[in-house]
């Protein structure tokens, strides 16, 4: 059963696809979290987008010169 997400998706690529004279699935940016052997792909893809922590930023270190 799809989700109201995953439908909501299916349309918003759907009317992208048409626009682009293209297939833009797989051209989103949660796309890389993507599995589409999964039931609802693009539901799942966005939430594990939105839960992944991006990577900690290095701090700069100052050297001080006496």
């Amino acid at each position: 059963m799809l989700t109201k997400k995953q439908q909501e998706m299916d349309i918003k690529k759907w009317n992208d696809s048409q626009k682009a004279g293209y297939d833009t699935c797989g051209t989103y940016d949660f796309c890389s979290k993507c599995d589409k052997s999964l039931e609802n792909p693009c539901d799942k893809a966005v939430k594990a987008s939105k839960t992944s922590k991006p990577a900690a930023k290095k701090s700069a270190t100052k050297k001080t010169v006496k």
